[in-house]
């Protein structure tokens, strides 16, 4: 990670931008098909919601410092907030290792987020 200028106003673009889309893919319909494409939005978005917390702070990183943001909050959640280091293993599986997932891999990628998308979005809005 590097040192950067606190930049309120592109984490907030950022957050906007992950809401945005994440309204979006709920309208997809979840098919093995489409399996890559939702998952690899799904954390997106989550990737989004940890560079924003990262920016808000000082930091400019990577994908995986992003998750780890996330991964860091005290926040309640359904089902263990580090589960989104199990998403961006399997997206990182999906982009570079040709990896098809299952009907199992894109309901657990649902499961994520309907359990962890509201309360981190909430608690990283609640930081801006």
């Amino acid at each position: 990670m590097r040192k950067r200028v606190p930049d309120k106003a592109q984490a907030r673009s950022l957050i906007l931008a992950s809401e945005q889309e994440m309204i979006y893919l709920d309208t997809l319909t979840p098919t093995v098909e489409g399996a890559s494409t939702i998952i690899r939005g799904i954390y997106e978005n989550f990737r989004r919601l940890g560079e924003a917390l990262l920016l808000l702070q000082g930091w400019e990183g990577d994908h995986e410092d992003s998750i780890q943001a996330l991964t860091a909050l005290q926040v309640k959640t359904n089902r263990p907030i580090y589960v989104l280091d199990n998403l961006r293993r399997l997206r990182h599986d999906i982009n570079y290792m040709g990896y098809q997932p299952s009907a199992d891999d894109l309901a657990d990628v649902l499961s994520i987020k309907k359990e962890c998308w509201k309360p981190v979005l909430e608690e990283v809005k609640k930081r801006v």
